[in-house]
Formats: structure tokens, C-alpha cells, sequence
């Protein structure tokens, strides 16, 4: 066997690998899994090979134009409550975040929608490493709070992803030239950055 066909062998194999593991069908269009269905990994490996095409050059909030702004009541008039404007739904998976201010001050972000939380058998937080919260639903779930605003950006203590069960320990929000909200995490020196995308407004 020629070392061509040894290394199309091996990207196969590769292809293969990957689509079994995060439910991607690699010769058609097959029924991909869900978030659920799939495991920790698959989901890691699912989640980093989606296409993104957006800036990460943060933009102050103050200067970000968004679809409903113009309506009367809709834009906040001080920049650190832009967060809380609209719903956000992210760009490499399906679900949607709202953010909330408290009393203190700080934001919270909660996890409004994802496949699997309006049926009639609501989906759990099984990947939580700590076994006591396993059984908490996933629909309307706090997946960072403690939110301080600073300098036109939001900054977070921490990040939990449902869909991994990982938190990451650090995350940085901000807001593009296009509008949308980029949520970039940290984990063992390590970094994700995710794109949030208005799709409706907050009542």
C-alpha cells in the first residue's frame, strides 16, 4: 500500500471516529444526536467543530446597534444593562440565555431554553460532577452569577456548561461590532469563545 493511500486510510478512520462519536453522520445527512445523547466528549469534540464566522474585537455596549433598539422602551440607557435587553441564543448549539440583574448589583445568566426542557420528561442536569444536582432540570438553570460590569465589559467568576459538566473558572462578556454578545470562558489555561445571537426581546 502506498503512503498516499495509507494516509487517506487514516483520515477515514479519523472521519469515522469522529462522526460515531459525536453523532455526525459523515456520508450523508443522518440523524445527528443531541446534546444529551451524546457524550461528554462527543459533545466537546461537536461543539468545537462548528463553523463560526463572527469578530471577537470587543465593541462598547454603548455603541452597539441591535434589531429592536429603535422600538420605545426596548434599549437600556446605561451600557451595563444591555445584557438584559434581549434573549440570546448561541451560535454553535441549540439554547437560549436571559440575563438578570440583582439587587447587589451583579448579573446572572440563565439557561431559558434547550432541546429537551419542553417535553414531558424535562431534561436533567446529569453530567453536574457533583452528584447531588444531577437531578436539577436544565431549563431555566443558573449557569454563572456573580456578573460584575467593568470598563464596557461584563466579568464572570465562573461558567458551567451543562453539556460538557464542566465550569470553566473565569469568563470574559462583551459585545461585537455586529452586536453580538461573545462569551469566552477559561479552564486550565485553556479558552472557548462562544457567539450569542438577539432573537427576541426581554418582556
Amino acid at each position: 500500500m502506498s503512503v498516499m493511500a495509507k494516509r487517506i486510510q487514516k483520515i477515514v478512520l479519523l472521519m469515522m471516529l469522529a462522526a460515531v462519536t459525536t453523532g455526525v453522520s459523515v456520508f450523508g445527512q443522518g440523524k445527528q444526536k443531541t446534546a444529551a445523547e451524546r457524550t461528554s466528549i462527543g459533545n466537546i469534540i461537536h461543539f468545537f467543530s462548528q463553523p463560526v464566522n463572527y469578530s471577537r474585537e470587543p465593541v462598547h455596549p454603548s455603541e452597539v446597534v441591535i434589531f429592536a433598539d429603535s422600538l420605545p422602551g426596548v434599549r437600556s440607557e446605561d451600557p451595563a444593562e444591555r445584557i438584559l435587553d434581549y434573549v440570546w441564543e448561541s451560535q454553535r448549539e441549540p439554547g437560549r440565555t436571559r440575563f438578570e440583574k440583582l439587587e447587589d448589583g451583579t448579573f446572572l445568566a440563565r439557561l431559558i431554553w434547550a432541546p429537551g426542557t419542553d417535553g414531558e420528561e424535562e431534561r436533567k442536569d446529569f453530567r453536574n460532577p457533583n452528584k447531588k444536582l444531577r437531578d436539577r432540570p436544565i431549563k431555566d438553570l443558573v449557569y454563572c452569577d456573580g456578573i460584575v460590569y467593568c470598563d464596557g465589559k461584563w466579568i464572570a467568576p465562573y461558567l458551567y456548561h451543562p453539556n460538557f459538566g464542566i465550569t470553566a473558572n473565569k469568563g470574559v462578556i462583551f459585545f461585537n461590532k455586529d452586536g453580538d454578545l461573545i462569551i469566552r470562558g477559561t479552564k486550565w489555561g485553556f479558552s472557548s469563545t462562544e457567539c450569542f445571537k438577539a432573537v427576541d426581546i426581554v418582556p
